[in-house]
């Protein structure tokens, strides 16, 4: 079977998630403020909830993919996806962790963060027009809920600190 399948974007997009996790993680350590720690521990929590949510997703549609066709999709898509995949801030290519070393304000972690929602918001946005399977549309569009959400905190937080 030629080209990208619905079941490896599905495994970049857990990927991605657990380099979210990783850096919230991180973060909640580099700082001493209680409040702070309990908000990248809470963030970190969302992303690992994204990450199982993204397994039993996998499961799901690999037991209904089989080898059908219907679920490739095309070529400029996949590369596209990828690319944004590759290049946002929690990827798999190992600039999450150079990035958590460069935090030293609760300001910098936010704007990472909020940057790395937009990220995730335009992938899952991307996905959501090219995937065949409902599931999966479903699922993605709880999650992009849950990012823009996630997004509006980030706002509120940083002009907090201001």
């Amino acid at each position: 079977m030629e080209g990208f399948n619905e079941l490896e974007l599905l495994k970049m997009a857990k990927g991605v998630e657990e380099e979210g996790y990783r850096f919230y993680m991180e973060a909640a350590e580099r700082f001493q403020d209680e409040d702070i720690k309990q908000m990248f521990h809470y963030l970190a929590l969302e992303e690992a909830e994204h990450v199982k949510v993204f397994e039993q997703l996998y499961d799901r549609v690999a037991a209904r993919l089989g080898v059908s066709e219907e679920y490739l999709m095309e070529e400029e898509v996949v590369q596209y996806l990828k690319a944004i995949s590759d290049t946002a801030i929690f990827n798999t290519n190992g600039l999450t962790y150079y990035r958590v070393q460069q935090v030293n304000t609760v300001r910098d972690a936010l704007l990472i963060g909020m940057q790395a929602e937009k990220d995730a918001i335009l992938f899952y946005e991307t996905f959501l027009k090219n995937t065949k399977t409902d599931m999966t549309q479903k699922v993605l569009e709880r999650l992009i809920k849950e990012e823009v959400k996630h997004l509006y905190q980030f706002k509120v937080l940083i002009q907090e600190l201001k």
